[in-house]
């Protein structure tokens, strides 16, 4: 019984990575720009809008934060303001989407929750 769950566990995981399409730098721009991504990460439940202008306004239940994104060639990078004194490291992915799920190079996920036009 506890190797059929574990199969059934490693075959849902392969499912959300397997068919995900890779974006390309134009397609992360297009698909997450001006978009929220909700997901969980440190613990918490996040919403992370990419504002336009390069900028991140994001929130948890812990309060909310700031940070920058950038696109570098097909992957995205985000630096999120920790410290004022500090000089942001940034942090880069490629991307991958399957329906509304971005897929980031460890494999962790997001929902995507795009604008209505």
């Amino acid at each position: 019984m506890r190797v059929l769950l574990l199969i059934t566990a490693a075959t849902l995981a392969l499912s959300t990575t397997a068919f995900a399409q890779s974006l390309s730098g134009d397609q992360i721009r297009e698909t997450l720009v001006g978009n929220t991504m909700s997901g969980f990460d440190d613990g918490e439940v996040f919403h992370e809008h990419l504002n336009p202008n390069g900028t991140i306004s994001g929130s948890t239940p812990s309060g909310n934060y700031s940070g920058r994104w950038r696109i570098s060639g097909d992957e995205i990078c985000f630096a999120y303001d920790t410290d004022a004194k500090s000089k942001p490291k940034w942090d880069c992915s490629e991307v991958r989407l399957r329906r509304n799920r971005i897929i980031w190079d460890d494999n962790t996920t997001a929902t995507l929750i795009r604008r209505t036009q």
